[in-house]
């Protein structure tokens, strides 16, 4: 199959999407319908683009309203609706903001979709956040895309801090790429450009002020982004991207910005958790126990390891925060559920005994 036209395709367009659509053409699920990326959201509504340069305001249908950026659609051109969803390569979720975690009606967010890495980003000038690097990192192995960690703004901070961060995000996000950016137009980025060759679809994650408006300006050698200083007293950002989006960079790459999230919450992601701690694993495989805690079981082989000095510590409590955390969810979507069912019994018992008292 000859490569798509990337100029007379939506953005991203390649020889799987191609299948795709084919293939749900042929089944009669699309009549009428055209291929699209949703490339913004925002509260003006839902863009998307037949083409890199076509793109124009849509709305979405009651069953496929939770579309994402990123998102390949089938619209109705006619009445400018979104009617189908293709099946989704790569998202990237995480907990719903209103749910907290001690809340029975949890929830997830889907925030991209799509993407074939995740460019994970911590700021170099306030030092890099193990504890929410952690959090990322299951999100990022998750969402089914390649993670790699960027810290940005390596133009602000000395060669032996830089050293000591690099080695902090080594160790917190074991088998990751780890590199180092800058603003430097003439060549911030050059130890990203391996990770993002032609035809990339990259989404950025993390905090707000960590720079992600600055990386994507960067990346697509113009100003695409607004930037503010983050706040001097806690270096936290402004949250100066307000919208979701696919920016267009040079060969034929483009990067998904989401808005800042200062949360992390976990979802479902035991396979994200897995991969996340894989470093854990061989010295799981010697513990005496198979269904060791790693807590203080004797022949723990996690814990003999930290013993020994070849395991830090500070690597098993980040684990067992971030399992104990799922756990709790997956026991409060549990009784949600339980409680769903009763109400729903009880909503078919009325039911039934006012059919009965007519």
């Amino acid at each position: 199959m000859p490569v798509p036209d990337q100029d007379a395709t939506p953005p991203g367009w390649d020889e799987g999407w191609e299948r795709a659509w084919d293939a749900r053409r042929a089944a009669g699920t699309a009549p009428g319908l055209v291929p699209v990326r949703v490339v913004r959201i925002d509260k003006g509504g839902i863009t998307v683009a037949a083409t890199p340069a076509d793109k124009r305001l849509v709305v979405a249908a009651k069953a496929v309203r939770r579309v994402v950026v990123g998102d390949v659609c089938g619209l109705d051109p006619e009445a400018g609706r979104i009617e189908v969803i293709l099946p989704r390569r790569t998202v990237f979720e995480r907990r719903a903001p209103g749910a907290e975690r001690d809340d029975l009606a949890v929830g997830s967010k889907a925030l991209a979709a799509n993407m074939d890495v995740v460019l994970v980003l911590q700021a170099l000038d306030a030092g890099v956040n193990s504890a929410r690097l952690a959090r990322e990192m299951v999100l990022a192995w998750e969402s089914g895309a390649r993670p790699v960690v960027v810290l940005t703004k390596a133009d602000l901070v000395g060669p032996g801090h830089l050293g000591v961060q690099r080695r902090l995000a080594e160790r917190f996000a074991p088998g990751v790429p780890v590199v180092c950016v800058s603003a430097d137009a003439s060549g911030g980025t050059r130890e990203l450009e391996p990770h993002l060759p032609p035809g990339t679809v990259a989404v950025l994650m993390g905090a707000s002020g960590a720079g992600k408006s600055t990386l994507a300006n960067t990346l697509a050698g113009h100003r695409v982004q607004l930037t503010a200083e983050v706040r001097g007293g806690d270096q936290r950002g402004r949250h100066t991207t307000t919208a979701g989006q696919m920016l267009p960079l040079e060969g034929g790459r483009w990067l998904i910005d989401t808005p800042g999230i200062r949360g992390v919450g976990l979802w479902h992601c035991d396979h994200g958790l897995e991969l996340a701690f894989a470093d854990l694993a061989p010295w799981a495989e010697a513990c005496r126990f198979v269904d060791c805690s790693h807590s203080s079981e004797p022949g723990c082989g996690i814990l003999e390891a930290i013993e020994r000095g070849e395991l830090e510590r500070d690597r098993l409590d980040t684990w067992h925060t971030l399992v104990a955390e799922v756990e709790a969810l997956e026991d409060s979507a549990e009784l949600q559920q339980r409680l769903d069912r009763r109400e729903a019994n009880q909503r078919a018992r009325r039911k039934a005994a006012a059919r009965r008292r007519r």
